[in-house]
C-alpha cells in the first residue's frame, strides 16, 4: 500500500529534511528538553510506558491510555529510553506522509500543489513540535489519514479491498481517543453513502439524497455514540449536559489561553446555536487581541493559514467539475466533521493547538485537490 508509492527526489527531499528537523527535537527532547509540548501529557505517556514495559501483567487500559500500552511493548522489546518512543513518532509521521502523498495522487493532484501541501504538512511548527514526541497526536494523523485514502480508494475505485484498510484506520484511530471513535463511525456511515451516489447524479439530487439518507446516518451515529459511552465517556447526564459540564470543567482549570468562561445551555436550540460559536473559537483562537505571550504569534500565524485552506477548498468546491465534486465534498464534510467533534470537548487554544494536528492531512487535500486540477481521470496510480 505505500511502499509502491514513487517518490520523485524534491519529495524525498522534503520527507527527508523533516524527518531530520523532528529527529533534532526528539534528540534534544530526550537528553536535553524537555522541548515545548514535551511537558506533562508527553512525559506521561512515556512514565505510563515505562511502568507497562516494566510490569507485563499490568492490564490493558482504556480508551486514552492505549497508547502508552502499546509505547510500553515497544519499549519492552527494546528499552525505556524517551528517545525511543520519540524515534517511533518521527517514524509515524513519515508514514502519515507517505498516505498524504498516496492521497493528493489518487485525486489527480499535479506535482506543484502536491510539493505545497507536503511544505505545509512538513514545516507546520506544530506539526514539527508535536509529531517528535511521546504524544498520541502523530499516532492520530497516521490513522486518520488511512482512513481518508481507504475511504476514497472505496468511493472512487469501488476498491472493496480498502474496506480492510479503512476498518483498521478506524480502530486504531478509535483506540486512540474517544472523540475519534465517533470520528470514525461517522466516517464509515458517510462512505456507505458516497459510495452509493452515482458520480453522474446532479448536484442537486445529491443533496435530496442525502437529506433521505440522514435518518439512516443518524442511526449509525446513535450505535457510535451508544459505544463511545460503554468504552470511551460517559454521558449518564445526557449527551448535551455531559458535553457542557465537560467543558465547564474545563474552564475551571486556570489556563492563560483559555478562550471560554463559562458555558450556559438550556435547549437543543441554544446548543445549536453553541456549535458554531464552539468551532470558529476552536479553529481561530487567539484573535488578534488576545495575544499576550510571544508562543502565541505563530499559533495566530498557523489560524490564518488554516483560514486561508479553509476558504480556498470551499472555492475549489463550488468551481470543481462533477467528477471531482464528491470526492472533495467527502473530504471537506470529513475535515468539519473531525473538527467539530474536537472543538465540542476544547476550552483553550493550547489543547486546540494539538488536536488540529490529526486533521492537518485532510484540510491540505481538501484545499490542493481542487487547485488547477488536469482533467483527467480522478487517479492514475497503480490499483492496489
Amino acid at each position: 500500500m505505500v511502499f509502491s508509492l514513487k517518490i520523485t527526489p524534491i519529495f524525498f527531499l522534503v520527507l527527508y529534511i523533516g524527518f531530520g528537523l523532528r529527529l533534532c527535537i526528539a534528540v534534544w527532547n530526550s537528553f536535553y528538553g524537555p522541548s515545548f509540548g514535551a511537558e506533562l501529557d508527553a512525559l506521561s505517556f512515556h512514565n505510563v510506558a515505562v511502568e507497562y514495559a516494566n510490569d507485563p501483567t499490568a492490564s490493558i487500559p482504556g480508551i486514552g491510555w492505549m497508547y502508552s500500552y502499546f509505547l510500553g511493548q515497544f519499549y519492552s522489546i527494546t528499552t525505556d529510553h524517551i528517545f525511543l518512543g520519540s524515534l517511533l513518532s518521527c517514524v509515524v509521521w513519515v508514514l502519515s506522509a507517505l498516505f498524504l502523498l498516496k492521497i493528493l495522487n489518487l485525486l489527480g493532484v499535479n506535482n506543484r500543489n502536491k510539493y505545497l501541501a507536503l511544505l505545509i504538512y512538513t514545516f507546520l511548527p506544530s506539526s514539527l513540535l508535536y509529531t517528535s514526541v511521546t504524544l498520541r497526536e502523530v499516532y492520530q494523523l497516521l490513522f486518520v489519514n488511512i482512513v481518508i485514502y481507504s475511504a476514497l480508494m472505496i468511493i472512487i475505485r469501488k476498491s472493496l479491498l480498502h474496506w480492510m484498510s479503512l476498518s483498521i484506520g478506524v480502530i486504531g484511530a478509535s483506540i486512540l481517543h474517544g472523540g475519534l471513535l465517533i470520528f470514525g463511525v461517522f466516517l464509515t456511515a458517510l462512505t456507505l453513502f458516497f459510495l452509493s451516489i452515482n458520480s453522474r447524479v446532479s448536484r442537486v439530487k445529491f443533496w435530496t439524497g442525502l437529506t433521505l439518507i440522514a435518518p439512516l446516518l443518524i442511526a449509525i451515529m446513535a450505535f457510535g455514540v451508544s459505544i463511545f459511552t460503554e468504552h470511551a465517556y460517559q454521558l449518564d447526564n445526557g449527551t448535551i449536559n455531559s458535553i457542557i459540564s465537560f467543558q465547564n470543567t474545563g474552564i475551571l482549570i486556570d489556563a492563560r489561553t483559555n478562550y471560554k468562561t463559562d458555558v450556559s445551555v438550556s435547549s437543543v436550540f441554544e446548543f445549536l446555536m453553541f456549535i458554531p460559536t464552539s468551532v470558529f473559537q476552536y479553529l481561530f483562537e487567539p484573535m488578534l487581541w488576545k495575544i499576550s505571550a510571544v508562543i502565541d504569534i505563530p499559533i495566530f500565524l498557523e489560524n490564518i493559514l488554516r483560514l486561508w485552506l479553509i476558504l480556498i477548498a470551499i472555492k475549489g468546491l463550488r468551481a470543481s467539475s462533477l467528477g471531482y465534486y464528491y470526492p472533495l465534498l467527502f473530504i471537506l464534510i470529513a475535515y468539519f466533521a473531525l473538527e467539530i467533534i474536537w472543538s465540542l470537548g476544547t476550552v483553550n487554544w493550547g489543547t486546540a493547538l494539538r488536536h488540529h494536528i490529526p486533521a492537518t492531512g485532510i484540510l491540505l487535500a481538501a484545499a490542493f485537490a481542487n487547485r488547477k486540477i488536469k482533467k483527467k481521470a480522478l487517479a492514475k496510480e497503480v490499483k492496489k
